[in-house]
């Protein structure tokens, strides 16, 4: 059965080390981690407060929430760079891709800078907050939830999420990709000991998929507009590609509509 228990505690180890290891130095690959990271803490967080009863839960949950969502926009910074930097290579024959790839360079060193220095500012903190919620956590280490109910908390919390999100506008449509990143790991948190959550899991992150292909174009094109000119031929790619990933975005929406 599921430990959602068992699960944090070793999240709070593998963040610590991650936090270490950009400190030291903040790779791409790095920073993805941590950033993915925090945001299964969080997933895990919710589910704990959500489904199992514990004393203070929610009181000593919600200041490492606080910490989590800094540095994950923190870290988001960075990785949004690298990840338009990368996407840029399918651009390389056009004549100011080069402009704009040096231009995400100097944001990606900028926001590199700020991370740093968020890491720096809040590392103590947060070890604190995980040494609490441990202490607190520690007597119900072999709490177990069924495959069942782990599904059930995670469908309920994934429509209550989305209520009212109308996808053909672009920012509930990026609500719906973050809304179903947290309700893929809220799954993956039974995925050793439920098939069943693992499938549920595994439509989450199909759908996600589409949705953060779309919404790397999206964030791309817009700092294209930001810095090229208007006439600009990448831009005119982009567009294009960009408006090609929203039609599958829109039907992993429908997708997700469909199981909430």
């Amino acid at each position: 059965m599921p430990q959602p228990v068992t699960v944090f505690l070793r999240q709070g180890l593998v963040l610590k080390a991650a936090i270490a290891a950009c400190l030291k130095k903040a790779s791409p690959k790095r920073v993805h981690h941590l950033r993915s990271t925090t945001r299964r803490i969080d997933a895990t967080l919710q589910l704990l407060v959500l489904s199992t009863g514990i004393p203070r839960i929610d009181k000593q949950a919600k200041p490492l929430q606080r910490f989590l969502r800094k540095l994950r926009r923190a870290a988001g910074a960075v990785r949004d760079a690298d990840v338009q930097y990368d996407l840029l290579a399918a651009y390389n024959r056009t004549p100011d891709s080069k402009r704009l790839r040096e231009d995400l360079t100097a944001v990606r060193k900028k926001s590199e800078r700020k991370l740093i220095q968020r890491l720096e500012q809040e590392q103590k903190k947060i070890e604190l907050r995980l040494n609490n919620l441990e202490a607190i956590l520690t007597p119900a280490l072999d709490l177990n939830l069924s495959g069942a109910k782990l599904i059930s908390v995670t469908q309920s919390w994934f429509a209550e999420s989305i209520r009212g999100l109308d996808p053909h506008h672009d920012q509930d449509l990026h609500t719906l990709r973050k809304t179903s990143k947290t309700a893929r790991y809220l799954a993956e948190t039974g995925v050793d000991a439920s098939r069943a959550a693992a499938a549920l899991a595994a439509r989450y992150e199909a759908a996600q998929k589409s949705l953060g292909e779309w919404h790397d174009h999206f964030l791309l094109l817009h700092e294209a507009h930001t810095r090229l000119p208007p006439n600009s031929e990448t831009i005119e790619q982009i567009q294009q590609d960009t408006e090609r990933l929203h039609q599958r975005a829109d039907t992993a929406a429908s997708h997700l509509l469909a199981i909430a």
